[in-house]
């Protein structure tokens, strides 16, 4: 059992917890593995915010920037289960 929350601080929209699908939808997945997000405003016709898109980065290249940093990328092991 999980007892984290992934959460997604969007510029500009606030908090936005990935497992509420409501707010945000999957737009695509690049060549590469990286996703592209939508982010709905949750304000809707209160105020005028436009839409953020976010491109996430590889696992691959995030494994690496920590190698770089010598973490050890085998403590990450469990990064695939994650949003």
């Amino acid at each position: 059992f999980r007892s984290d929350e992934p959460v997604f601080n969007v510029p500009f929209l606030g908090k936005n917890h990935l497992r509420a699908w409501q707010d945000h939808e999957l737009i695509a997945i690049q060549p590469d593995g990286r996703r592209m997000y939508l982010f709905h405003p949750w304000e809707k016709n209160i105020e005028t915010v436009n839409p953020y898109l976010y491109t996430d980065v590889t696992i691959r290249s995030y494994l690496d920037k920590i190698t770089a940093r010598g973490e050890d990328p085998e403590d990450y092991r469990s990064i695939w289960y994650y949003y």
